[in-house]
């Protein structure tokens, strides 16, 4: 079971590779834009592999501020995936200030196969103790999630303290409950100068999320990364569409062993 899932790890790491240089996890936000220069063409990644959606007070996945509280504080304003080697990286750039007291950083969730199922996620701030549905785990951290907390939305501007609805569901903000898979690599920092159109200070937060943590089963499927803080006053998500082709590496990896048990012939004949 383990050379299968090293094989189907393996065949997703080849089938999405760009060629790229890597990512380095390490809070420099400049390895995925451009240092501002107050325009919307800011939010542009410096690589074309890297799938993003941007909300930068306005459109984006999530309409302005959605359900409207809060201001730039609450802003959920980028992000960035890209699939590299054996890794998901993921980055997120945000109004929120991760030691502002309250609502705390959300996590980072994935959800493979686009179910709203969010099966993976990985911690970006521990919030414990913060509020009455805080979240479990330390920054890096990996989870695959049982259940997830949600924000304070039953539906846009439709306060509810307990939501239940399939909106607030869609919008996870921490893990609740799970097991811990590992710790993968994450890294945050104040950003620096006018990032976008519309200013106001930024936080930038980038992880990296392994591939051989998750199940071997969903990597053939699409899937979404969405963050947002512990109210999920905003979010912002985003689906690569990038799936595992692993049959190719079978057929090479097969195309290999004859090799091997043709040269192995060669001695003994020898």
């Amino acid at each position: 079971m383990k050379l299968g899932k090293k094989l189907l790890v393996t065949g997703f790491a080849l089938a999405i590779s760009g060629g790229a240089q890597a990512i380095n996890v390490d809070g420099d936000w400049t390895d995925w834009i451009t240092p501002g220069a107050g325009a919307a063409s800011d939010w542009t990644p410096n690589d074309g592999a890297v799938k993003y959606d941007v909300n930068d007070q306005t459109g984006g996945s999530g309409a302005y501020l959605n359900p409207g509280y809060g201001g730039q504080a609450y802003d959920a304003e980028a992000i960035y995936v890209k699939v590299s080697g054996s890794a998901i990286h993921v980055a997120v750039i945000t109004g929120r200030d991760p030691n502002a007291t309250g609502w705390r950083w959300g996590d980072i969730a994935l959800d493979f196969g686009n179910d709203g199922s969010f099966e993976y996620g990985m911690i970006a701030r521990s919030d414990a103790g913060q509020h009455s549905s805080s979240g479990i785990g330390l920054a890096g951290e990996v989870y695959q999630v049982d259940a997830w907390n949600v924000g304070i939305w039953d539906a846009p501007s439709d306060h509810s303290p307990n939501p239940t609805t399939d909106y607030a569901n869609e919008h996870p903000t921490s893990v609740m409950t799970g097991t811990k898979l590992g710790e993968g690599e994450f890294a945050f920092s104040a950003m620096t100068g006018d990032v976008g159109a519309l200013g106001g200070q930024h936080w930038f937060m980038e992880a990296l999320i392994p591939v051989g943590f998750l199940d071997e089963s969903l990597l053939s499927q699409p899937f979404t990364a969405h963050w947002t803080m512990g109210c999920a006053n905003d979010w912002i998500q985003v689906d690569p569409l990038i799936a595992a082709v692993p049959e190719p590496v079978s057929l090479s990896l097969f195309g290999l062993g004859l090799l091997g048990l043709f040269r192995g012939r060669r001695k003994q004949l020898n």
